[in-house]
């Protein structure tokens, strides 16, 4: 007879002070999973891959911070490099109250971010020049865009032509000495585009923002300037953050000659300032709007509520409310061209309009292409629109304080032996 075999069972250990250590219970070991059962766990795990790549990476706290920090600046940037696009690191850190590194930085990630242009912002009618509107209705057959691009490339005087639907096909922005030049102007284009159309010509006068000069125009104030102004307009028109030094060797003028012809134009009100215009922006087209003032007593008693429309900054927008406005003579009208992000505010702000009580009939006209030339994008700061200043002098309108972005900060260059930009900042110092 077999014995009984004895099973032992260990339940712990005995310390050498006579402590009882009981052993751990091991947790029991679940059934593998099945072929069936991993497939599906795969499948799981693949569809919330999935789902978090459509939902994009998640923003960091670092991340978010710093893009609060960053647009809580854009606005005060923009609207001093709009101002003044020469104003030194020195003096613009003061108005957004950040060290001078960090003003650096945030000025040349919105270079890069909007892809801004600096270019000088020349009053034309300093040199005689006046300003027109032309607008043309094809009656029989329309233009392909390449006949219209050839003929008005070779007409200087034409500074901006818009392709448009609406009331006119065809809106034009020229700039003339007289009549007779702006009529020899006309022809010259009737000849080229030879359609049978509708053409009228009103003389206009800017009265917020303005239409930047072609190149081909600007050769035509050679005569009109003196040699080293004309090289300094023209340059400065092109690129407004050309050193003045630059300018000097390019001509061959005299050390500082340039610079001298620079604060002369300004003077005399022909260089208004050095602005910037923002060529990436999510516009979606340019909006117009015709007013056509019929009833001017009506228009007179809410003129102050039309000129407070004008001014008001669209919400978290980077540029104004309008890239221009136009007065025109005859007959009286005025034509508002505002940037359209979204569905719809072309619409709304014709309605805007209208329920200011103007007595007046109003249009809209939008741009489907730019032919030639084109408007100026930036942040200016409306208090030194004209609008402002009419405000407050004819209406009682309380003053508004005003930013002083004329002031120069400049350094002594006698003490600095090292070459720095238009602001002040050593070059090389920086990454460009």
């Amino acid at each position: 007879m077999l014995a009984t075999p004895i099973l032992s069972t260990y339940f712990g250990r005995i310390t050498n002070d006579g402590t009882f250590i009981p052993v751990k219970k091991r947790k029991p070991r679940g059934k593998k999973p099945t072929v069936e059962e991993l497939n599906s766990q795969i499948e799981e795990l693949k569809t919330k891959i999935s789902e978090l790549q459509k939902e994009g990476p998640k923003e960091t706290i670092v991340g978010t911070r710093e893009r609060e920090f960053s647009s809580k600046y854009e606005r005060p940037i923009l609207t001093a490099l709009s101002m003044n696009g020469r104003i030194p690191y020195s003096v613009l850190k003061k108005m957004v109250n950040l060290g001078e590194t960090a003003t650096i930085h945030q000025v040349r990630r919105l270079e890069k971010k909007y892809n801004i242009k600096y270019l000088a912002e020349i009053d034309v009618s300093k040199l005689g020049y006046l300003q027109f509107l032309i607008t043309v209705k094809f009656t029989k057959g329309f233009p392909k865009a390449s006949e219209l691009k050839d003929a008005l490339f070779k007409e200087p005087r034409i500074q901006l032509a818009l392709v448009t639907e609406g009331e006119y096909n065809l809106i034009m922005y020229a700039l003339a000495k007289d009549s007779k030049e702006i009529n020899r102007t006309i022809i010259n284009l009737r000849i080229n585009l030879d359609y049978e159309s509708s053409w009228t010509m009103s003389p206009i006068e800017e009265d917020y923002c303005f239409i930047p000069l072609r190149e081909g125009f600007v050769g035509l104030l050679k005569e009109d300037l003196k040699k080293r102004e004309y090289a300094v307009l023209k340059e400065l028109n092109d690129n407004g953050t050309m050193e003045f030094t630059e300018i000097d060797e390019k001509y061959g003028f005299d050390k500082g000659a340039s610079q001298y012809s620079f604060y002369k134009l300004k003077e005399s009100g022909i260089i208004k300032r050095i602005t910037i215009s923002m060529k990436k922006l999510p516009i979606k087209y340019i909006g117009m709007i015709f007013i056509e003032l019929l009833d001017y007593t009506r228009v007179r008693m809410n003129r102050s509520r039309l000129l407070s429309n004008f001014l008001e900054y669209k919400d978290q927008s980077m540029i104004n409310k309008y890239i221009l406005i136009d007065d025109i003579f005859a007959p009286q009208n005025v034509v508002l061209y505002l940037p359209i992000f979204g569905y719809g505010e072309l619409e709304r702000a014709s309605e805007e309009i209208s329920e200011l009580n103007l007595g007046a009939e109003l249009k809209t006209a939008t741009v489907t292409n730019i032919l030639m030339g084109d408007f100026c994008y930036r942040r200016f700061d409306n208090a030194y629109s004209i609008q402002q200043e009419i405000l407050e002098k004819e209406y009682g309108f309380k003053p508004v304080d005003k930013i002083d972005y004329e002031e120069t900060g400049r350094h002594k260059k006698l003490r600095i032996n090292y070459k720095v930009d238009i602001r002040g900042v050593q070059i090389g110092k920086e990454e460009s």
